[in-house]
């Protein structure tokens, strides 16, 4: 997958390429074809994603509406894997999909910010069809093993956890990737107390961060958490996902659900382990960008 080397504007390029956004050394790769899916985030040409050479089918990261027990699997194909149509406006990559026979659409905007080492996506759900329905937006990303993190709120009535181990200190929810105890899916359910998830694979020292809103128990969709990790069968690979707000949308109304995404190299000589407090103080201030 060749990087671009042009500057921070979105380039729509043919159908089977990614689209490139780029913010100096940080490049977000965008599928058109595969449903709008960010196929590639790289800094300095360092890879956090997976490709589709771990999992044909889960890789890079996408979004689904919420909760799965509305679709259960596989995803809605007009929203996750089917064409998206594109176009730019001034710095900003606009992708729309079709509407799905459910009645939902998707709008997918990305723009890079590199005063702020960022890259920006909003992500628009719209009820296209003839009835009210109840959505909640979904961001879903692939990356491999290794240490995740974030600032987590405890409460009652949350789905249980089964993914081991996830140790609790000072706030913080860590989990080191566990590849022997994952002859299964497992997943981990929790509240996102500051509105951020950190990850740093197991092959590299880049810190990855995804800022989002924090979504309270009392307007999470049946079933979810605001934060959620999912061990893959096999260990190919862990989910960072987020959840945002579950609403009702009426005939033609949309929610709205902004993201970013920060990618940053761990400074020489930082501990790299579970209750380290300089990667916490890191995280926190990445995210206060």
């Amino acid at each position: 997958m060749p990087l671009p080397s042009g500057n921070a504007n979105p380039s729509i390029q043919a159908a089977d390429e990614p689209c490139w956004l780029v913010a100096d050394d940080l490049a977000l790769g965008v599928d058109i074809a595969k449903g709008g899916r960010i196929v590639s985030f790289s800094r300095s040409g360092q890879e956090v994603l997976t490709p589709a050479s771990v999992h044909p089918e889960n890789y890079g990261s996408t979004l689904w509406d919420s909760p799965q027990t509305t679709w259960n699997w596989p995803p809605r194909a007009a929203l996750d894997n089917q064409p998206y149509a594109a176009r730019t406006e001034g710095e900003t990559l606009l992708l729309e999909s079709g509407n799905d026979p459910c009645g939902l659409q998707f709008i997918k905007r990305f723009r890079p910010n590199p005063a702020a080492r960022r890259i920006e996506i909003e992500y628009r759900i719209v009820n296209r069809g003839n009835t009210p329905m109840h959505v909640a937006p979904w961001e879903v990303t692939r990356t491999p093993g290794g240490l995740s993190f974030f600032p987590f709120q405890s409460a009652r009535g949350l789905p249980p956890n089964d993914l081991h181990p996830a140790i609790k200190q000072d706030g913080i929810c860590w989990y080191p990737f566990a590849p022997a105890v994952l002859e299964k899916g497992r997943k981990l359910f929790e509240l996102g107390r500051e509105g951020w998830l950190a990850h740093v694979a197991s092959q590299s020292r880049m810190l990855f961060v995804k800022t989002f809103p924090v979504t309270p128990f009392a307007s999470l969709a049946p079933g979810q958490g605001a934060v959620e990790l999912w061990g893959h069968d096999e260990a190919l690979y862990i989910e960072l996902e987020n959840h945002g707000p579950y609403v009702e949308l009426d005939v033609g109304q949309s929610l709205s659900y902004p993201v970013c995404w920060y990618l940053e190299p761990l400074p020489p000589g930082l501990r790299l382990g579970v209750g380290e407090p300089g990667l916490v103080a890191l995280a926190r201030a990445i995210a206060s960008r």
